[in-house]
C-alpha cells in the first residue's frame, strides 16, 4: 500500500454562494432533476468555479491551503451580480454571472499563483477563457432534455446579488464535492472544514 505521498485527491477552487443565493440555485437544480433527470449539479454546492478540478497528492494539501490563505488575504470582499440564464450546448445550462472585473482578476491571479507555486501545471486552464457561471444542469442532461430546459429558462428572469467574501477549496469524497476549507478575503487564517 502506498504511503500518504502516493495518494491523491480531486479538488477544485470556487466562490461558493452564500446560503440565500445557494438555496435559490438548489431549488432550480432540484427542479431540473425532477423534470429532466439531471442531478450532476446537485453533487456540489452552488458555486462559481475559479480553478477546474485537479488532482493533488494528500501530502501537498497543507501547502495548497497556505498558498490559498496568503492569496485570499490580499483581496477584499466584492459584489457579484446574477442575471438570467445561459447555456453551453448541448448539455450545460447555468445562471449567468454579470461581467465582473474583480472576479475575473481574482481568477486570473489565482491560476497564476497556483502555477507559480507549482501546485498545478499551466495546462489547459490557462488557455480557456474564463466564463463565470453557476451550473444548474450539465454532464447527465441528455440533448433532448437540454433543448426543453433551455426553452423553458432562456427568457426567464433570475436576478440577484451577493458579496463574495472569499474562496473555497472543495474536495471530492468519491460521491459528492464538499468544502475542505474556506479562505476569507482580507484574512490570513482559514476555516478548515475537515
Amino acid at each position: 500500500m502506498p504511503g500518504v505521498s502516493g495518494l491523491k485527491a480531486l479538488y477544485y477552487i470556487a466562490v461558493v454562494l452564500p446560503s440565500a443565493q445557494a438555496d435559490a440555485v438548489k431549488t432550480l437544480q432540484h427542479r431540473v432533476h425532477t423534470a429532466y433527470h439531471s442531478r450532476a449539479a446537485l453533487r456540489s454546492p452552488p458555486h462559481i468555479t475559479l480553478r477546474a478540478p485537479f488532482r493533488l497528492p494528500l501530502d501537498q494539501v497543507g501547502g495548497l491551503k497556505q498558498v490559498l490563505s496568503e492569496f485570499a488575504s490580499s483581496y477584499t470582499p466584492f459584489s457579484v451580480e446574477l442575471g438570467g440564464f445561459g447555456c453551453f450546448p448541448p448539455r450545460v445550462v447555468f445562471v449567468r454571472v454579470i461581467e465582473n472585473q474583480m472576479l475575473s482578476a481574482i481568477q486570473h491571479d489565482l491560476i497564476k499563483t497556483l502555477t507559480e507555486n507549482q501546485i498545478v501545471g499551466s495546462g489547459e486552464q490557462a488557455l480557456r477563457a474564463f466564463h463565470p457561471h453557476i451550473t444548474i444542469a450539465f454532464r447527465d442532461l441528455i440533448q433532448r432534455h437540454f433543448r426543453s430546459l433551455w426553452g423553458e429558462v432562456e427568457h426567464k428572469s433570475f436576478v440577484d446579488r451577493f458579496t463574495a467574501g472569499g474562496i473555497t477549496l472543495l474536495r471530492h469524497n468519491g460521491k459528492i464535492w464538499t468544502a475542505e476549507a474556506n479562505f476569507l478575503f482580507g484574512q490570513k487564517e482559514f476555516d478548515a472544514r475537515t
